[in-house]
């Protein structure tokens, strides 16, 4: 139990135990106050006495805004000392165990960094599950493996998360007080890791520069994605396939961690990387909410009248050229897209008939579309197609107008086309 007094307006000092009162009935005597934060009361008797004390006591305490929490960790690990790091920042407490100078756990008051919390977040459990494993006695982490919520190894990575999470936390800290108890380590709460300290300082350090960079394309954990059509395809890791199919205009970067089982930085770092690939973009708001039969029907009806409007900017005189060689394209065997264009002809207006392209879609068997960065599901398919269809329309355009009038169309297209993605 913590010792508590209270300092009162007029300087008197109220202890709030009895245990209090004792603790600083040992202590009596001249003290004289020194400077410190505001949160921290920092006495040294005068004269000096002298003496040792027994443990647990405070070794070090500071304040944040005057010295680099990090340099201090750096001196806890290299000096290999043990105790409890505490950070009191920003309304939160979070705190750190060391054993010769290696971490051991941690725990936070702040929301989201708590084993739970932390377990929702990663996707392994659900706000319901976490409930129901939190009871009075028992670690959170072992009820949700006693219940079966959670596997044993899932909540390793859970509480490596969590040990990262406060760490990193902590580092970012611009302000607060921090002091280093040299209690026994293994009284305190938390799950017993063994983690580097070097290695999640190396981490929380190339995390902060690495982030200021990723915010450039992908401004936080609330921002939405939308893909987009890369100009130049690259090869992608499956884990960047992976993210990418999670990609659907409605999912925000913190949706598509948890679905990933990734944490909210390694999520970006992907999403980061497929946005520097032109394969996605960071949006405002999340796509409207379509049905998968509707989507595909707003993705035909809406890429129908982009083909129209690129035919209609063609001269009347050198449109029956166009339609026959778009014609002359669909008809192709060998292009990836051949089981969608089926039985399928431009019409007058450059249009196709969609119930045609939605039946051979739904016909098309399973991996006869090869050759696709896109993810195997219809509405991305389908955009995919008609977007290949559409920038060849472009192409047959733009040898029969001006270029003013080529420029001016491909921006109004491509703009249009733009929302239309989000639907896939």
């Amino acid at each position: 139990m913590p010792l508590l007094f209270d300092l009162d307006p007029h300087g008197r000092l109220a202890p709030g135990s009895e245990e209090t009162r004792r603790a600083l009935a040992d202590r009596a005597g001249r003290f004289t106050l020194l400077p410190a934060a505001s949160d921290l009361l920092v006495a040294r008797r005068t004269p000096a006495g002298g003496g040792t004390s027994a443990r647990p006591r405070c070794v070090l305490a500071g304040d944040l805004a005057a010295f680099p929490i990090g340099d201090f960790v750096a001196f806890v690990h290299q000096s290999r000392l043990s105790g409890v790091l505490t950070v009191a920042s920003g309304g939160a407490e979070r705190t750190i165990v060391f054993e010769e100078g290696e971490v051991r756990s941690a725990t936070s008051t702040a929301p989201g960094e708590r084993v739970g919390e932390v377990a929702v977040r990663l996707g392994y459990a659900t706000e319901a599950q976490v409930a129901k494993a939190t009871q009075p006695g028992r670690p959170v982490g072992k009820g949700l493996v006693e219940l079966g919520f959670v596997a044993e190894k899932d909540l390793w990575r859970c509480f490596h998360e969590q040990v990262t999470a406060v760490f990193h936390a902590i580092l970012l800290s611009p302000s607060g007080t921090f002091f280093l108890v040299d209690e026994e380590v293994d009284e305190r709460p938390g799950a017993p890791l063994s983690v580097s300290t070097q290695s999640l300082l190396m981490d929380g350090i190339r995390r902060i520069d690495e982030m200021s960079l990723f915010q450039a394309r992908i401004p936080g954990p609330q921002a939405y994605l939308r893909r987009r059509e890369p100009r130049r395809p690259v090869t992608l890791t499956p884990l960047e396939n992976s993210l990418l199919a999670l990609v659907d205009g409605r999912r925000n970067v913190a949706a598509i961690a948890t679905a990933a089982h990734l944490s909210d930085f390694d999520a970006t770092k992907i999403l980061y990387h497929l946005a520097e690939a032109g394969y996605v973009e960071a949006v405002a708001a999340p796509a409207a909410s379509v049905d998968p039969a509707g989507r595909l029907g707003a993705i035909a009806s809406g890429m129908n009248e982009l083909l129209a409007a690129v035919l209609a900017a063609v001269p009347q005189g050198g449109r029956t050229a166009f339609l026959a060689a778009a014609r002359a394209f669909l008809a192709d065997p060998a292009t990836p897209f051949a089981p969608v264009w089926g039985g399928i002809v431009p019409q007058p207006d450059g249009t196709l008939d969609e119930p045609t392209l939605l039946a051979n879609l739904a016909a098309a068997p399973a991996g006869a579309i090869a050759g696709l960065e896109a993810p195997a599901n219809p509405p991305a398919l389908l955009l995919h197609a008609l977007r290949e269809l559409l920038f060849f329309y472009l192409f047959l355009a733009g040898e029969r107008i001006g270029h003013e009038e080529d420029e001016r169309l491909s921006a109004e297209v491509k703009a249009k086309l733009a929302r239309l993605e989000a639907l896939a």
